[in-house]
């Protein structure tokens, strides 16, 4: 308690004694005394049946009802390695004692059905060290009850150690599915770990008292699927250490996150890849601040108002553990964030949530590595600091449109080449435009300089059109001719980078409501049909912006006097 205390006076000062003393314990039960074979206890699982065996010397109790065994440790001085083998649908294994202990999967597959004991699959009731094995050439499976108010399908007091180059998939049915009261470490030597579906988070840290609660990965892979909250969540004080290792998750619930902790994340080195597709969704969240100094980051965001990375500042919060925090730094990470979502509007308050790929509560430092933003779907800032910028070295390079698209929801692709002629010019750069190609109001592709990928799921010979958005003004600019028809077929290229297909716009005029580049009678028709409610569909789809002639957004039939006005040289 006091050294919460000192984090939230002094929380620079303290943060690097807290970081310190993290270290220090990770090295310290990082390398375990390992067990020797006279210590194997073993737990075979045979249907509703379990046979345990426990050495003579060793200080072990245990009762067993059907499959269900609780076991109690008394030793303080050795380390003993619980063997699991077998598979019962209906069971589970509680342990509790004072010391270490190494928890051998060996090939377990093991439900929890009724909530005896606690409702874990497997539940330890020991503050200390876990080390988790998972045996080489083996296969695990583990799911807890549906309601008995356990916290995960795989739980510990202490904290997990995982090792090992064996597979363990996990559900968690009521909450989490995997979850420490202190810190977890994923080792360099483990192998693969599906988080297969969980109530709540995938795999959660906490709450014990800083610096115990910490997520660190060296290796490994961790597959999240199916989470009710966030994939991967370090508690209260919790920091996050990425060194290593690959993690893939995708988080479709509203206000989840991918990765969350509420003081810093490190990455350093490994790879994330993140999909994030509920509301006001974060592909990472940090209390404190975000270093991404080395390994690749792959974010992707679909939900309205959400960002790739958020790092927040929690100084008004009078409850937040930790504070003065906001800061991110690029360091090194090669990063891709898309964000194919528009802003969240509240439809209580009217307050707006912006989506954003980076989004910073104060300084964003911009050291080193590439960034690359694909931001689809909303004009914004899509790297945004409410304090500074500050720019040092590294690249980033941005992608905008104002129209919703992600090639991940197609299944088959063509290509074409194309360029930009605006008001007779022709475009040297396409970076200050987007280029969108459209089936009727559906984007099916978004051009990057002047390659264009157009996608579909039917291939039905689809015609494309095409929008163009002037990234200057925010506004689209009318397209006024197509050097020739494209239609969609997969597989095919249309134009080359020698013969392109032309597109020919203009910039919008007032009253030029059809779209043909010019203001004439016609123009006055089209705007009937807009205030007769004719504007939903083909031969029609005008322009609504050259509509409000007056320029007082709304289109009525002061618009109509001021557009005969405009043909009338008034």
């Amino acid at each position: 308690m006091k050294l919460a205390t000192v984090y939230r006076k002094n929380p620079i000062n303290a943060r690097h004694w807290m970081t310190v003393l993290c270290l220090m314990l990770l090295t310290v039960y990082s390398t375990p005394a390992l067990a020797t074979e006279g210590d194997v206890i073993n737990i075979i699982y045979d249907g509703s049946n379990v046979t345990v065996d426990i050495p003579s010397t060793a200080a072990v109790t245990y009762t067993a009802t059907g499959a269900h065994v609780m076991m109690s440790s008394t030793t303080t001085t050795e380390e003993y390695i619980y063997r699991l083998s077998g598979s019962s649908d209906d069971g589970s294994f509680y342990l509790s004692g004072n010391y270490k202990l190494t928890l051998q999967l060996n090939g377990l597959n093991l439900q929890s059905q009724n909530g005896f004991i606690t409702g874990s699959a497997i539940h330890i009731q020991c503050g200390k060290r876990v080390a988790v094995e998972l045996v080489s050439g083996t296969v695990n499976t583990l799911s807890d009850c549906l309601d008995f108010g356990q916290d995960a399908a795989l739980y510990t007091k202490g904290h997990f150690e995982f090792e090992g180059s064996g597979t363990l998939n996990v559900t968690g049915n009521y909450k989490h599915a995997i979850k420490a009261k202190e810190y977890i470490e994923i080792k360099n030597t483990t192998g693969t770990i599906n988080v297969l579906g969980a109530a709540s988070d995938g795999i959660h840290c906490g709450k014990g008292v800083y610096p115990h609660n910490i997520f660190q990965m060296d290796g490994g892979i961790i597959n999240i699927n199916g989470v009710g909250k966030d994939a991967i969540d370090a508690d209260d004080f919790g920091s996050m250490i990425i060194s290593g290792g690959i993690i893939n998750a995708t988080v479709s619930s509203d206000s989840g996150s991918g990765l969350k902790c509420d003081s810093i994340f490190t990455m350093t080195g490994g790879q994330i890849n993140l999909v994030v597709s509920g509301q006001d969704s974060e592909g990472i969240r940090t209390n404190y601040d975000a270093q991404l100094l080395g390994g690749s980051l792959d974010i992707r965001v679909s939900g309205d108002g959400s960002k790739a990375i958020k790092s927040k500042d929690e100084s008004n919060d009078a409850t937040a553990l930790v504070v003065n925090g906001g800061t991110i730094t690029f360091g090194g990470t090669e990063c891709r964030f898309y964000t194919h979502a528009g802003d969240l509007t509240d439809a209580t308050t009217g307050d707006v949530t912006k989506c954003r790929a980076v989004s910073a509560d104060k300084d964003i430092t911009f050291n080193d590595g590439n960034v690359e933003i694909f931001a689809y779907g909303t004009l914004n800032n899509p790297f945004h600091s409410d304090l500074n910028i500050i720019e040092n070295g590294g690249t980033l390079t941005m992608h905008r449109a104002p129209w919703k698209f992600y090639y991940g929801d197609y299944e088959q692709d063509m290509t074409a080449y194309v360029t930009l002629v605006v008001n007779d010019e022709p475009v040297a750069s396409l970076s200050d435009y987007a280029i969108g190609a459209f089936v009727g109001d559906e984007c099916v592709g978004i051009a990057i300089d002047d390659y264009l990928r157009i996608w579909s799921n039917t291939g039905n010979n689809d015609e494309i059109t095409f929008r163009v958005c002037d990234l200057t003004t925010e506004k689209e600019i009318n397209v006024i001719s197509v050097s020739q028809d494209v239609i969609f077929s997969s597989g095919s290229r249309v134009g080359s980078y020698s013969n392109p297909v032309v597109i020919n716009c203009a910039e919008k005029i007032i009253g030029d409501v059809n779209k043909d580049g010019f203001v004439t009678i016609a123009d006055v028709t089209a705007l009937v049909n807009i205030i007769l409610g004719k504007d939903n569909s083909e031969p029609y789809l005008y322009d609504h912006e050259a509509a409000d002639v007056n320029t007082d957004e709304t289109i009525t039939i002061a618009d109509v006097t001021a557009l005969v006005n405009i043909i009338l040289g008034k």
